[in-house]
């Protein structure tokens, strides 16, 4: 497969779980340029080239510069001071930041879903894990995509409004991370699977606090999942910088 066959492939993927037929152009722009910044197929650092994206997408500029502004407000991407656009950092302190406030919110939602549930309820959060059961073995993305419905199961059922706000806004820089940590290896994959189970079988038995302790560890090790792979990725740089 040549490079701009393997482009075209990444882009049909991400414009099909956008779901654009049913998206102005300018949206479906946009939410394509958010999945490929969150999954890493923009990493960071990577020059936004207005020309080489129109072209790939096949769209006009029009749509593309509202797409940008509307990932420079997400403070997903930044204006360099030679005045390009690149996608923007990761960085060790940013996720300890996020993670903490994650860890808050997520122990809330657990502790409020668990006073909301339902049989139907908890079987809708059952389809959840099942997804992430069988992404295992396939695709690293589509186990932090399966981790992400069930989060988002979790916010629907505990049904406060304000949490699922602060999260929404916080979700495409967690996502990022999230990403990046169940893509470290293999191990980490099937290690969040078995949180989400620990999770689950608490709140199926009506052990809340057991659940806010299974859901503080899920963050927990999520979040050292990351700062290794980022101080990984620090270390690579700095032996490939060295002269050999």
């Amino acid at each position: 497969m040549t490079p701009t066959q393997r482009s075209k492939d990444q882009w049909a993927t991400l414009l099909e779980l956008c779901g654009v037929e049913r998206m102005a152009t300018r949206d479906w722009v946009y939410c394509a340029l958010l999945k490929a910044i969150v999954r890493g197929q923009l990493k960071p650092g990577t020059w936004l080239s207005e020309v080489n994206l129109a072209t790939q997408l096949e769209v006009s500029r029009t749509p593309l510069r509202e797409a940008f502004q509307r990932l420079q407000s997400d403070l997903l991407i930044e204006r360099g001071q030679n005045g390009k656009l690149y996608v923007r950092g990761v960085s060790s302190e940013e996720a300890r930041n996020l993670y903490a406030v994650r860890a808050s919110l997520e122990e809330l939602t657990v502790e409020e879903a668990a006073a909301n549930m339902t049989a139907a309820k908890l079987a809708g959060l059952g389809e959840s894990l099942e997804h992430m059961r069988l992404a295992v073995g396939q695709v690293e993305q589509d186990v932090a995509e399966g981790g992400r419905d069930f989060h988002d199961a979790l916010l629907e059922i505990a049904g406060n409004e304000v949490t699922t706000s602060i999260l929404g806004q916080l979700r495409p820089h967690i996502d990022r991370y999230r990403f990046l940590s169940t893509r470290t290896s293999q191990g980490r994959r099937l290690q969040a699977v078995q949180e989400h189970e620990e999770i689950y079988e608490s709140l199926r038995k009506g052990d809340v606090e057991s659940a806010k302790l299974a859901m503080k560890c899920h963050i927990e090790n999520g979040r050292e999942t990351v700062l290794a792979a980022l101080a990984a990725s620090r270390e690579r740089e700095h032996h490939g910088g060295e002269l050999k």
